[in-house]
């Protein structure tokens, strides 16, 4: 009987087959991934790297959503502090109104009304972080400074802001003199210091004047606090929809990507299979003596 070398090399060749077949779906196996180069399927890798790209950019946008969802919280807490002692001052304002209010009351109206100034400032000089969030873009320096007598504000009139998406943004600092001032001559801290001084003198035109420019103090506060809350709200959507479009994106990403297991194992198992029948064949097809070969 005489050697095929034909048989041989079929069998070598199925052997390398089985042993690169075997190779991939081994390396699919513990790797969990379908493409190993780009070449071996370049529409999912394409799909692959603009889809980690998008995952890549909402985690970014998550991120600064986390750091702005804590800051605009902060504020809302701040806004609702400057609300109430607003309120307060106005009661302590109204006791010193009035046939009734004695010299005592007016005195103690004046001290409640210098504690609320003083509890009104440290509100709109709120740090978060290290930094402020009511000195709109100069966030690094203090609202509200009162130098020789005399309130000043110190940082800008324009908030700062961040993307939470790519066509949402929300504010993370806020411009402090709307809030304290507006379009009133003076801040509510300057305001104050005025009404405690009318109370202990019983200038009762400062102390009805006084009245409005409170009010006004309040709904610029309450104004404030509804753009809070709207950017609240923005973050709470946005994060909604990001966590949405990123399933969607790992889903996709997953597809390309991603080996199915199973089909690997059952690939690496078959060709295991053709490999050792490949081999035993070669062998037995070699396995010829001298004098088969002669014959």
């Amino acid at each position: 009987m005489r050697v095929t070398f034909n048989q041989v090399r079929d069998g070598l060749d199925a052997i390398n087959t089985a042993s690169e077949q075997f190779a991939e779906a081994q390396w699919q196996v513990s790797t969990g991934m379908r493409v190993r180069v780009p070449s071996d399927d370049p529409v999912a890798a394409q799909r692959a790297v603009m889809d980690q790209a998008s995952i890549d950019r909402l985690d970014a946008y998550k991120g600064v959503s986390d750091s702005a969802s804590s800051r605009v919280t902060a504020m809302d807490s701040a806004l609702s502090n400057i609300i109430d002692k607003i309120s307060e001052a106005l009661v302590a304002l109204q006791s010193s109104l009035g046939s009734t209010a004695t010299k005592e009351v007016r005195d103690q109206a004046a001290l409640t009304m210098e504690g609320i100034r003083d509890a009104l400032a440290a509100d709109i000089n709120t740090t978060f972080g290290g930094t402020r969030l009511f000195s709109g873009t100069n966030s690094s320096v203090a609202p509200y400074v009162k130098s020789g007598g005399t309130w000043t504000y110190q940082g800008t009139n324009t908030g700062m802001t961040v993307d939470v998406s790519e066509n949402r943004s929300v504010t993370i600092a806020m411009d402090g003199q709307s809030i304290m001032q507006g379009s009133d001559a003076a801040d509510v801290l300057s305001t104050l210091d005025s009404l405690a001084a009318a109370a202990r003198t019983n200038d009762t035109t400062t102390l009805h004047a006084g009245i409005a420019l409170l009010n006004n103090a309040f709904t610029r506060a309450t104004r404030a606090q509804s753009l809070v809350g709207n950017d609240e709200t923005t973050i709470d959507d946005t994060n909604e929809r990001t966590t949405t479009l990123r399933l969607a994106a790992q889903a996709r990403l997953s597809s390309d990507r991603d080996a199915n297991m199973a089909d690997a194992l059952t690939r690496m198992s078959r060709a295991q299979t053709t490999y050792q029948s490949a081999l035993g064949a070669v062998a037995a097809a070699s396995k010829v003596s001298l004098l088969d070969y002669i014959k």
